[in-house]
């Protein structure tokens, strides 16, 4: 009978590491049914960009955003799905707000 043979350890090829699929209390849930809800809930009530709006113009949203992020809201303990923590944004000022604010070392 064939003996297995010994598995070699190469300096140079990296060990595959379990990745850590722990959620935690801090972590929000963005594909959850209570968010979708109050998405759509965002949407309906403020359907214009409030950003557009600031500049006079007239552009739908498509993003219901978080003005002060959802984990900083979780650490302090308010409800990140208090209507009054989101704003309705178009895909342009929601991304410029998200790539300024990853910049700073936050996350969007």
């Amino acid at each position: 009978m064939a003996n297995k043979p010994k598995k070699v350890k190469r300096s140079w090829v990296k060990e595959n590491v379990a990745f850590d699929r722990e959620r935690t209390k801090e972590d929000f849930d963005y594909n959850g049914r209570k968010w979708r809800k109050l998405r759509l809930l965002q949407l309906n009530t403020f359907p214009l960009c409030c950003d557009c709006e600031a500049e006079d113009l007239v552009v739908a949203a498509t993003v219901a955003d978080h003005d002060t992020q959802a984990k900083v809201l979780i650490a302090r303990g308010d409800d990140p799905y208090d209507m009054k923590w989101l704003k309705s944004r178009c895909k342009k000022h929601h991304d410029s707000k998200s790539g300024k604010e990853r910049h700073r070392g936050g996350m969007g």
